[in-house]
């Protein structure tokens, strides 16, 4: 049984790492995450990279400022399984020492097999190292931004997790295929412009503003199962073996496939957004409707450097668990073998966003307007659908609706839910803050995780810090 949990462990540590050594799916602004993932129609200046490059020439009503920007101040965590969770692991493997080691009952073991056989777990962050919007009165706006994605996942089978809870039993196959991984680092640079138009002689749109982002990647760190058919096999002679394959994909900028940060990539590409945003006529005196459509992350990363394949061998055949040799050829079986292989690439996480935004006056829309009058209110409504499930991403359409109130010119809580994609049904909540030239805001989509950190297994943080000037 030594053996075997040796190849186990092998393959562990592939998941562990990518999760661990990666800190980490969905890269969006903090203000749109706490109103329940609604951005391509109601997002702000630095807010709208990656949501709709249109809008970045857009702000609050009663902003007219002509820089935004922000170094080292926007952070997004987001964790999202359905049994991962603070107290999960501390109850089950924490705990104990050496001398006085901690067992697992026969219960434990079937509440982590029950709760964790093929349930997958998703872990994602993005840090905006420096993003910056310039408004021209005449020219459009200009945007840059150059931020670290990072996202992972990995999922653990039935078998997988009852031969290492269990050890071998007689007269039985474990079919470890269902183990697998996927984890990447990019490093994205977002060049974007914005421009509105005025629209003459139409009863619908009272004007337009498109935009456009070009973005080049930086692949940092890729890997991937590739293929994986392995199973273990035993019988009532106590003779132990293993068929099949498994095959580990990995591009990285350091030669032994630790994630490293650096200025020479593994990968490069490029990534493209455009999108639109429309201000709707004559729906009501006292408040704007908008329609934000964007279709963003359309492009690929190739992989060129450190290209390497590794080749898990599951054909053995132990006789004799006591012979040393045996015991020996068999560490050799299971060791990793690193194979370069040529370049690979991999397609962006596409996505379309749709969505209606409406906000409400104290004061009709001409004064509004004129006056630079702070909105008392907005409400949005957003239809996602990826296109792609890299990069921890899914296929599986959203649907958000939110809102914020603004309570003063400084204080603007928000709250909102969403349903479909990975996390199924959540509920959002966040709060901005505008005090003078600095922006603040705070938000998660998971309202439970506060006050729950330890059990909840859908955490959510995110905050950005944001300067103006006028």
């Amino acid at each position: 049984m030594i053996n075997i949990l040796k190849l186990l462990f092998a393959l562990l540590l592939i998941f562990i790492f990518s999760i661990n050594k990666l800190y980490a799916q969905n890269f969006i602004n903090v203000r749109g995450l706490a109103m329940g993932k609604t951005s391509v129609a109601d997002s702000y200046e630095l807010d709208a990279f990656n949501n709709n490059p249109a809008n970045i020439l857009k702000q609050k009503s009663n902003n007219n400022a002509t820089v935004y920007f922000s170094a080292f101040l926007n952070i997004n965590y987001n964790q999202n399984s359905s049994y991962l969770s603070t107290s999960f692991y501390n109850k089950y493997f924490t705990g104990g020492t050496a001398e006085n080691p901690v067992y697992l009952s026969e219960k434990d073991k079937q509440d982590i097999i029950n709760s964790a056989s093929g349930e997958p777990v998703y872990v994602f962050a993005n840090l905006k190292d420096v993003s910056v919007v310039y408004n021209s009165e005449n020219s459009g706006s200009f945007g840059l931004s150059l931020e670290e994605k990072v996202a992972g996942n990995f999922i653990l089978s039935k078998d997988f997790l009852e031969l290492g809870l269990y050890g071998n039993e007689i007269n039985r196959v474990y079919d470890l295929s269902g183990v697998s991984h996927n984890a990447a680092w990019v490093r994205q640079l977002n060049l974007t412009y914005a421009k509105n138009f005025k629209i003459k002689n139409n009863n619908l749109i009272d004007n337009i503003a498109v935009g456009v982002s070009v973005k080049p990647q930086f692949g940092q760190y890729y890997t991937t199962t590739q293929k994986n058919n392995l199973s273990v096999t035993t019988n009532n002679s106590f003779e132990i073996q293993g068929n099949g394959q498994a095959e580990f994909l990995f591009s990285s900028t350091s030669e032994d496939n630790i994630p490293t940060a650096t200025f020479k990539p593994a990968g490069f590409g490029f990534g493209f957004d455009i999108g639109m945003n429309a201000d709707l006529k004559d729906v009501s005196e006292y408040g704007r409707l908008n329609l934000g459509l964007s279709v963003n992350e359309f492009g690929y990363i190739t992989w060129t450097q450190n290209t390497n394949k590794y080749f898990y061998n599951g054909n053995f055949l132990l006789t004799d668990i006591t012979n040393k040799e045996q015991r020996d050829s068999l560490n050799e079986i299971i060791k990793n073998t690193k194979t370069v292989v040529p370049s690979f690439t991999t397609a962006l996480p596409a996505n379309i966003r749709l969505g209606l935004s409406y906000k409400i006056f104290p004061v009709k829309n001409e004064i509004a307007l004129k006056n630079k009058t702070l909105e008392t209110a907005t409400i949005s409504i957003e239809y996602i659908q990826g296109l792609s499930n890299n990069f921890s991403e899914t296929t599986a359409s959203i649907l958000g609706i939110g809102g914020e109130y603004n309570i003063s010119d400084v204080f603007c809580p928000r709250t909102g839910f969403s349903f479909g994609g990975s996390q199924g049904f959540v509920f959002s909540l966040g709060l901005g803050v505008e005090a003078g030239p600095v922006m603040i805001d705070v938000g998660t989509y998971n309202l439970s995780g506060i006050f729950n950190p330890n059990s909840t297994s859908k955490l959510s943080g995110a905050f950005s810090i944001k300067f103006k000037i006028n």
